[in-house]
């Protein structure tokens, strides 16, 4: 699964890199966008106890979204909510997996 992820996301980034000059304005910065996300993914299954590939995934994922349904010009309320909720999302996922090891 994951070599499929790194092959597909490959390609996107080399598709997009090669033919960016022929599509729409700002189609270089979604599939570079894409081609973070999946890459990010990639690292963050691998690595589920980091808080830094856990940041690295979010924050591909702000940037995705921030190319495909927000301004990505501007900060903007997107990315005040991941700001905050990252270390929230963070700690309760933490939490959540500590009372798991303990449990058992």
């Amino acid at each position: 699964m994951k070599d499929k992820l790194i092959y597909i996301s490959i390609s996107i980034g080399v598709l997009t890199y090669q033919f960016w000059s022929y599509m729409p304005r700002g189609f270089f910065y979604k599939g570079m966008a894409l081609f973070i996300l999946m890459l990010s993914f990639v690292i963050y299954s691998d690595n589920r106890n980091k808080f830094v590939y856990f940041l690295l995934f979010c924050l591909s994922i702000n940037n995705c979204l921030d190319e495909f349904f927000f301004d990505p010009t501007k900060n903007d309320f997107n990315e005040i909510v991941a700001t905050l909720l990252i270390p929230v999302i963070w700690y309760y996922k933490n939490k959540r997996n500590a009372r798991k090891i303990n449990a058992k």
